[in-house]
């Protein structure tokens, strides 16, 4: 399996050991794919692959410290930060409870660094989560 960003403190975007497949959906451990820790209002998960087959992001939610911000709300969360040592919780619904066995996935995650104007960074990771 590929992966797609190494930095100082973590070798994956999820860390699969860490994400889990819930009768709810899926809950995905991610690292900051980034040198420097970023406020989460720049942080925007932007695709979901499931076995290959795009998943909606609708529904889902960021957890930090926490605290769960929807997606929409994350743009407003300027005095958050997601420092790089830390990892967030990605809870995505699924419309039915996945199947028993491994399951690939791939993520896509947009960040927007405030202090490089324009510059919208795209990194994405997949790791294989165990479904009970």
């Amino acid at each position: 399996m590929a992966r797609f960003f190494k930095n100082a403190f973590s070798d994956y975007l999820i860390t699969p050991e860490d994400s889990l497949v819930t009768p709810e959906g899926l809950v995905l451990d991610l690292r900051l794919p980034w040198y420097r820790s970023l406020p989460l209002s720049v942080v925007m998960p932007t695709q979901l692959l499931v076995d290959g087959q795009p998943l909606s992001l609708e529904g889902a939610t960021v957890e930090y410290e926490g605290r769960r911000y929807t997606l929409e709300e994350l743009p407003e969360q300027t005095g958050t930060s997601w420092f790089i040592q830390d990892s967030v919780l990605l809870h995505v619904p699924t419309p039915q409870p996945l199947s028993a066995g491994p399951h690939h996935v791939v993520v896509t995650l947009n960040l927007y660094p405030p202090y490089i104007p324009m510059l919208t960074h795209v990194t994405r990771g997949d790791a294989q989560i165990q479904a009970a």
